[in-house]
């Protein structure tokens, strides 16, 4: 991963606090698709990109509380909430006091720092993957889906959550349960399902190529996303293959999870 890239990101973000962000032009400066850097940044810091600004933002808000005699509603407004309550809302639940207690208040100053990407922590272990050519797969699904990624992993928990409570998840996981990320024009989509149709499922098509495969050689959440984790951060910056960023698949077999990356073509 180029932390050279993910840091002139920060310094564009930590420049624009006060304007609205675009998360596109956040992707072009780390040369990844606004997807892959939703995910790469959440691995390397365990929080979205949305919660980092959130939270440089109040960060700055507290120190100009201290600061000057600005007050509380163009405080809000300056740093994109909609009123002083919304605002004093996240303030309070960030810091453990409103802005009008902070202004008052002869306590020490308070900050959520601005984050600096290194490779010291870099972990050179082996990664072993092999190459799949798949025929177009017909699966039958539940989805949900989000205008953020933020909200697409809530929504995912949710669901996840909800099928475990009937007899669907027991149903899919006997056969094979996949798991679909997909970005699409803006919008974010997930997938969970098998071969199988089931009711209230709806049909998704895998399409055929070839797909890099990781085996994570468990299902445990936590090794599922470290892998994840060092796929975005060290094996796509060594190879040369060309994966589709936008379309990430998990299959589970028994007690393993295998990642299926979608090689879009091969640097000469």
């Amino acid at each position: 991963m180029n932390f050279e890239y993910l840091n002139e990101m920060i310094e564009y973000i930590e420049k624009n606090l006060t304007e609205e962000i675009n998360y596109n032009k956040l992707a072009k400066i780390v040369r990844v698709s606004e997807y892959s850097l939703q995910r790469i940044f959440m691995f390397l810091t365990n929080m979205s990109i949305a919660e980092y600004i959130r939270k440089r933002r109040l960060s700055k808000a507290f120190e100009e509380l201290k600061k000057s005699n600005i007050k509380i509603i163009d405080l809000a407004v300056k740093y994109g909430y909609d009123s002083s309550i919304s605002f004093s809302r996240a303030f309070k639940n960030m810091f453990g006091i409103t802005p009008r207690e902070c202004k008052k208040s002869k306590e020490e100053y308070k900050i959520f720092p601005i984050i600096k990407f290194n490779n010291n922590n870099n972990l050179c272990k082996e990664l072993n993957y092999e190459i799949k050519e798949i025929d177009e797969t017909v699966i039958y699904c539940v989805k949900t889906s989000a205008n953020t990624h933020e909200d697409l992993l809530y929504n995912i928990r949710k669901l996840y959550s909800e099928i475990q409570k009937s007899e669907l998840y027991k149903k899919i996981n006997e056969v094979g349960m996949y798991g679909i990320s997909l970005y699409d024009e803006g919008n974010y989509y997930y997938y969970v399902g098998s071969k199988e149709k089931y009711k209230n499922t709806e049909k998704f098509v895998i399409p055929k190529g070839n797909y890099v495969v990781f085996s994570v050689n468990s299902r445990e959440q936590k090794n599922i996303v470290e892998t994840q984790k060092r796929i975005y951060t060290q094996w796509l910056p060594s190879t040369n293959y060309i994966v589709d960023e936008n379309f990430n698949m998990e299959l589970y077999v028994g007690n393993n999870c295998y990642l299926y990356m979608l090689i879009k073509n091969k640097q000469n």
